[in-house]
């Protein structure tokens, strides 16, 4: 039987793969290649309630590590990554991405794909804008890696094209929910920028 520790391995020797990465190549290979379970990630495992969770698990000057939980009819709002690559792998369930080319004055469906357990997808905002969102009639859950870290984007109105400025805010941080309440998952605070945090300062259960 595989422990916990030897469970939460393949994660810290990922992101310690990534901090030694060379190139944005280099890190999308390492995180398709790697066979992540949800089990894996039970500690950061959170839902929200109004909207989808998003767990923070790591983060550092180069690039952070969030969990994100879908439950079925929850999707994100048409957003860029701030000039961040953003590389995505669905753990569990099924995902949709659709992705807009964004113009002056004008946001077009450019593409809209499936994201299977076990699956990788990448996006930079040279490539275009997305939403993700879980279509299907279970849970989904997936991990997005973004180098560097995001602080703020832009979500996008699909009608007009109007940008408007927000910031990275999350359910939970290194496993520890942020709201007073553990019942109640809907409130999100702001991310506060992490100094020169080194790999795992952040607790792993």
């Amino acid at each position: 039987m595989i422990s916990a520790e030897q469970k939460f391995d393949a994660i810290e020797l990922l992101i310690a793969d990534l901090q030694v990465a060379k190139n944005s190549a280099q890190s999308i290979a390492l995180i398709e290649n790697i066979n992540l379970q949800l089990e894996d990630v039970q500690a950061y495992h959170y839902f929200g309630v109004k909207s989808y969770g998003r767990n923070l698990i790591f983060s550092c000057d180069e690039f952070e590590v969030i969990l994100m939980c879908w439950r079925p009819g929850q999707r994100s709002v048409a957003h860029d990554h701030n000039g961040s690559l953003c590389v995505m792998k669905c753990l569990a369930g099924t995902l949709d991405e659709q992705r807009f080319h964004k113009s002056a004055g004008a946001i077009t469906p450019i593409g809209k794909y499936q994201l299977a357990s076990g699956s990788t997808a990448s996006i930079t905002d040279e490539q275009g804008i997305h939403s993700i969102g879980n279509e299907s009639l279970e849970n989904a859950c997936s991990m997005h890696f973004y180098f560097p870290p995001i602080h703020h984007s832009n979500l996008y109105d699909l009608d007009n094209a109007q940008p408007r400025p927000v910031q990275s805010a999350f359910t939970s941080e290194y496993g520890i929910i942020l709201d007073s309440a553990v019942e109640s998952r809907s409130k999100h605070k702001l991310l506060m920028p992490l100094e020169n945090q080194k790999i795992f300062s952040s607790p792993i259960r």
